[in-house]
């Protein structure tokens, strides 16, 4: 199997739509969003950065045999004393196709990526604290941990806390270069 990954292109807006409600649904207690939410808009936070082809706000795609199997979208802060930072959001890889490394080469793909965008200097992620294997991922990569927001989101009565990872350019160049 040769998996592909590159940025999702205008007409692969739908595809994006499809995977990203896909993951919501099938695991709810991963993601900040909610599926029922999502699913009632007409347009996803990322489909108009697609179709424009934004290069401050733009989602990688893994694709085996042209499908799309994976996601991970990048996006820049706005503001003046911000844009010098982005952050990595919605990494998704397909249920069948987890387990053999694309969800470290999406993250790696989308890294590499952002860093390009001139004057990107730092990447957050976040990740809530049940899902050991991102957190370990993330580590992996070069993500530092910096802070824990506790009770983040609540589905049926429990709480889910969330933790804030780093990832300086010059770090990840030094490990990767």
């Amino acid at each position: 199997m040769q998996i592909q990954f590159r940025k999702l292109q205008p007409k692969e807006s739908n595809s994006y739509r499809e995977i990203r409600l896909e993951c919501l649904k099938n695991f709810p207690e991963n993601f900040g969003s909610n599926y029922q939410d999502e699913k009632a808009k007409d347009v996803l936070f990322f489909q108009p950065h697609i179709e424009k082809q934004n290069t401050n706000n733009f989602i990688i795609g893994a694709f085996n045999n042209n499908n799309l199997v994976g996601i991970s979208g990048f996006n820049r802060y706005e503001s003046e004393k911000t844009k010098h930072r982005g952050r990595i959001i919605q990494v998704y890889v397909k249920l069948e196709y987890q387990g053999q490394h694309i969800g470290s080469n999406i993250i790696k793909a989308t890294i590499e990526e952002a860093f390009k965008i001139s004057g990107i200097e730092q990447i957050e992620i976040n990740v809530l604290t049940n899902n050991v294997n991102a957190e370990k991922l993330y580590n992996k990569l070069g993500f530092e941990a910096y802070g824990v927001q506790e009770n983040y989101i609540k589905i049926d009565n429990k709480y889910y806390d969330q933790k804030m990872m780093l990832l300086y350019k010059t770090v990840y160049h030094s490990k990767y270069n």
